[in-house]
This record gives structure tokens, C-alpha cells and sequence, in this order.
């Protein structure tokens, strides 16, 4: 019986020493790796409209009528016009999470999407779906029209592309319903 309690005891102590080592580690990464995703966020931002302007624009993270939508920014140039929306969406299938920022004109089009997580297990067609299906200046309407039975959506991948599709449109729904450039 002490055999055990020692045993238990060395063991509990090695599971604390290994908790605070591992607690001590994500204070000094944690500030890194949100350093670093903000200026994924950022770079991104300026893949999409370029011209963007942080300090212009401004970010709204409530009040959303689709669970996938997580945030807004509502996208200025350094001249103070309106570029339109930049939305960051997210959601999940058997296949694993897929997050976008994608953004949507003054006019409604498509200026933009790109990937901050691809999980899926077929990541590789889901990117390859991302990329040669959505373009710059697509309507809602173009978005409805994609054809996701393409040889290269296939089998798991063909829930990634109506997980994108879904995402995409639940940017456009939520841009119909903000006033363009309302600061």
C-alpha cells in the first residue's frame, strides 16, 4: 500500500511541475501568437481591398442574425471612403472548422476571400475549391450558381464547399442589411 501512495504521490507531483511549465510557456507565447494573428488579420485585410486603412475603419463584433458571422469591419481608405465589408465567418462539418475573412464591395460583389483556418480533413481540395471558384466581383447570385460537383470536390471535400458556399452567403445576407460606409 505505500508502494502506491509513493508512486501516486511522485506522479501528481511530476503532473504539477508539467502544468506549470506548460502554464509558464503560454504566458510568454500567448502575447506572440496574438501579435501574430492580428497581423495575419491585418495582411489579409489588405489582400482584400487594397487600399484598407485600420485606422479608418471600425469593427462591429454583436448583433450578428447568422451564428457564423464573428465580426464586421466596416472598411475605410485613408481618404475616409467606403470600401464595404470585411467579414470574418466561421463554421464546422464532420470534416473539421473552416474560418474566412472574406470581404463584400459598396456594391455588393465578392473583393475577396481567404482562408485563417482550413481544418478540414480534404484541406487541400478546399483550398483548391476556394481558389478557382470564388472571384473578385462575384454577385450572391454568381455564389447561388457554382457548380460544387466538380471533379475536384469530391467525396468530404463537397461538405467543405457547401460549408464555403454557406459562409459566403451569410456575408452577403448580413451586407444587404447595413447601411454602406454608416459609421
Amino acid at each position: 500500500m505505500k508502494k502506491y501512495c509513493i508512486t501516486a504521490s511522485v506522479l501528481t507531483l511530476i503532473a504539477g511541475i508539467c502544468a506549470a511549465l506548460i502554464a509558464c510557456i503560454n504566458l510568454v507565447t500567448a502575447p506572440i501568437i496574438t501579435k501574430n494573428n492580428a497581423e495575419k488579420k491585418a495582411r489579409l485585410c489588405q489582400e482584400i481591398f487594397e487600399t484598407y486603412e485600420s485606422e479608418k475603419s471600425s469593427t462591429i463584433t454583436e448583433g450578428f442574425d447568422s451564428n457564423a458571422i464573428k465580426e464586421v469591419i466596416v472598411a475605410y481608405d485613408s481618404d475616409g471612403k467606403f470600401l464595404g465589408f470585411i467579414y470574418t465567418v466561421d463554421g464546422s462539418n464532420a470534416y473539421g472548422e473552416i474560418k474566412l475573412l472574406l470581404g463584400i464591395t459598396a456594391e455588393y460583389k465578392l473583393a475577396g476571400v481567404r482562408f485563417i483556418t482550413n481544418g478540414q480533413s480534404f484541406s487541400s481540395e478546399a483550398k483548391s475549391h476556394l481558389e478557382n471558384q470564388y472571384k473578385e466581383n462575384m454577385s450572391e447570385t454568381d455564389v447561388d450558381g457554382l457548380d460544387l460537383t466538380k471533379s475536384d470536390v469530391t467525396a468530404g471535400a463537397t461538405y467543405a464547399s457547401k460549408l464555403i458556399r454557406s459562409l459566403v452567403k451569410s456575408a452577403f445576407e448580413d451586407a444587404k442589411t447595413r447601411e454602406g460606409g454608416a459609421n
